[in-house]
């Protein structure tokens, strides 16, 4: 699960445990448990969630496959039961219930809690697909005894409604983020050989999980507008590269283009024309792979170009 938000998006969390009413009548304290899954660090509140939510379909519009959220994000009290910053392996919070009314209490244990973050970026928190290190609740009672609870349903919500302001052109997976390039290449003749088609650019890398990262390039086998991010494209990738962040970042990443650029050039109208050319997609392969993002600038030294070389037939010729 990821938590942690920026200028253009930000991802909650949902957790819910196999809890009843009378569950909290006499514990002394209530514990939460959380690992974390990377090295980043995250600030964090927690508060009831007030609607029942479906994990299999929850998303930041929908708590289920047809109830809709009174508010995008979640339903929640607005009562802060825990706060804390997750920055070491694992944290145990003490959650606050005392404030929490009937209703806030039968929230908190039939539809989980909802976590907020608190600061810029983002963090992996292990969900329940780990049992040694699912997100638990300890539940404290007299005389030094304890329930523990893995967390029976859980989710991340995340919001993306913001990415069209972006200044960036952006590539991620996890949340997938696709870019789409355009190149003319009509003054390319049309009897060509592509000896050399290299697309170079330098990512700006703004979150990852991995030190290596694997994206790819797909054609569009339509024109962009007027569908745009609805184009069809290519279900196989003409390119992939597996990029290694090196340790000034500053490193170039090019896709050797060729094989692409040659189709292009082969599929022509009458006139000449590139017809078979609306671009292409760089974008994550797989796009569920663990999380990364980073953005493409459309202008500078670091933005994309396309290196090419090619070579034409030897001109015929007569002798007498």
């Amino acid at each position: 699960m990821y938590l942690g938000r920026d200028d253009f998006y930000q991802s909650r969390m949902l957790l819910r445990f196999p809890l009843n009413d009378s569950a909290l009548d006499t514990t002394t304290a209530v514990q939460l448990i959380l690992h974390r899954a990377d090295s980043a660090a995250m600030s964090f509140v927690c508060r009831p969630c007030s609607t029942d939510w479906n994990t299999d379909a929850v998303t930041w519009r929908l708590a289920d496959s047809v109830t809709h959220w009174f508010t995008p994000g979640g339903d929640y009290w607005k009562v802060d039961v825990g706060t804390g910053r997750l920055e070491s392996d694992s944290l145990v919070l003490d959650l606050d219930l005392s404030e929490l009314d009937s209703a806030a209490r039968h929230a908190f244990t039939s539809f989980g809690l909802l976590f907020f973050p608190q600061d810029t970026g983002f963090i992996a928190v292990h969900s329940g697909v780990s049992q040694a290190t699912a997100p638990r609740l300890k539940l404290n009672f007299p005389n030094n005894k304890s329930l523990t609870l893995n967390a029976s349903d859980d989710a991340h919500l995340v919001d993306t409604v913001r990415v069209g302001g972006a200044p960036a052109l952006t590539v991620g997976s996890g949340v997938a983020f696709r870019t789409w390039l355009y190149f003319g290449l009509d003054s390319i003749p049309r009897e060509a050989t592509i000896a050399k088609a290299e697309l170079k650019f330098r990512p700006d890398i703004k979150y990852r999980r991995s030190d290596t990262l694997r994206f790819g390039v797909h054609r569009l086998t339509e024109p962009y507008n007027p569908k745009g991010k609805n184009a069809n494209f290519s279900s196989s990738s003409y390119a992939t590269l597996s990029y290694v962040v090196s340790a000034d970042s500053d490193s170039v990443a090019v896709l050797d283009l060729r094989s692409l650029v040659q189709f292009w050039s082969n599929y022509r109208d009458s006139l000449g024309a590139c017809d078979s050319n609306f671009g292409l997609l760089v974008m994550a392969e797989p796009e569920y792979s663990l999380q990364f993002r980073f953005n493409i600038r459309p202008a500078g030294p670091a933005a994309p170009v396309l290196d090419l070389l090619y070579v034409l037939p030897p001109k015929d010729r007569f002798f007498r």
